[in-house]
């Protein structure tokens, strides 16, 4: 399902992680959003993703922020987002998530 294969190895899903250290450091988790690889254009609910190194390209869904454990799962960091714009961006949208709502 969704082009994962765990016979063939392909168990590892690209993941952009939006919690700060401190937290990950703490908690040993990792809160993010998974990355798709079918992109569609002025959604505000998804951010284009780029990082050639890591070969990771797509995009990060706010819809589908999740938390993991970074230790358990094994995973490795892989690479780094470069546009601090974007991603400040994305961080602001995730915020807003968790804003107390101005009630009239």
């Amino acid at each position: 399902m969704g082009g994962h294969n765990p016979e063939e190895g392909n168990i590892r899903r690209r993941y952009l992680v939006v919690s700060r250290y401190q937290y990950n450091a703490k908690s040993g988790l990792v809160v993010g959003l998974a990355i798709t690889h079918n992109h569609i254009d002025n959604n505000p609910f998804r951010f284009y993703v780029v990082d050639y190194p890591s070969h990771t390209n797509g995009d990060a869904l706010l819809f589908q922020m999740l938390s993991y454990d970074f230790v358990a799962r094994h995973e490795q960091v892989i690479g780094h987002v470069k546009d601090s714009t974007e991603f400040d961006n994305l961080l602001n949208q995730v915020q807003n998530i968790f804003l107390k709502e101005q009630r009239p």
